[in-house]
């Protein structure tokens, strides 16, 4: 009993939280300027407007560039803070994590104000490099959290093994290391590109006029309020399903391998 009822509630409280989200999804097919649910008539219209549009289609490019560099940024660098932290014994590896984790607790604000002058002390405002060192150090702290219990399972004994078979430091690491933490780390990838690309307080502060994808949603909410919004929202929504579940699949699988 007590199990189906654990089920129940977690059937609930999915279903609070997707809800919402999925509740965007017909409202993207409405034929009218306003948003609206349910839509009196529906039409492809703020796909085709989406498709023609140059300010959302370039916005959604310099997301897409953004969060890529932010990824390919944070991964190496979760990655090597993992091997660290991995090796630590003690007190050592938990203050480093806790310390990582700056960034996530303090708040966005906070965050943006200090970016914001550290960029114009730069003279980087406005410059979408800003952003991504920003962005990047937003995902180091998810990449150190998913890749460092997974190197404390085993890896670190491969690795001990592999190089008392005389092989580099390096050498293990490339060889037979990363084979081992590869869904971890498509999973870390997964989770900085989609915190850099939803990303939209710091890109206020830094990006000037320069328009981020969730900068233009944010911009269309304040001043049109158009099933435009609606649409970008279930593309995001798809894209990103379309990203997670192979993704999870792919680690569960590499998990139950022997």
């Amino acid at each position: 009993m007590s199990t189906i009822l654990i089920r129940a509630y977690t059937a609930v409280m999915l279903a609070l939280l997707t809800f919402p989200i999925f509740l965007v999804i017909p409202m993207s097919f409405s034929a009218t300027r306003y948003l609206q649910f349910p839509p009196e008539e529906y039409s492809l219209r703020w796909y085709q407007f989406l498709w023609e549009s140059a300010a959302w289609q370039e916005a959604a490019l310099r997301s897409l560039g953004i969060s890529a560099a932010a990824t390919l940024i944070a991964l190496p660098i979760g990655t090597l803070a993992a091997l660290g932290v991995s090796r630590s014994s003690g007190a050592t590896g938990r203050i480093v994590t806790m310390l990582s984790l700056g960034p996530q607790i303090v708040p966005a604000v906070i965050v943006a104000l200090g970016a914001l002058l550290v960029s114009a002390g730069l003279g980087l405002y406005g410059n979408p490099l800003a952003l991504v060192l920003v962005h990047a150090c937003l995902g180091i702290p998810f990449v150190l959290l998913v890749v460092t219990p997974v190197l404390r399972e085993g890896s670190e004994q491969y690795m001990r093994a592999a190089r008392s078979l005389g092989a580099g430091f390096w050498r293990a690491v490339f060889t037979v290391v990363l084979p081992q933490i590869m869904p971890a780390l498509f999973a870390s990838a997964v989770f900085v590109f989609f915190i850099s690309f939803d990303e939209l307080v710091i890109a206020l502060f830094l990006m000037g006029g320069t328009e981020t994808l969730p900068m233009r949603i944010w911009s269309d909410l304040r001043n049109e309020l158009t099933p435009a919004v609606a649409a970008v929202s279930t593309i995001l929504i798809l894209v990103t399903l379309a990203a997670i579940i192979p993704a999870e699949i792919y680690r569960n699988k590499k998990r139950r391998a022997p």
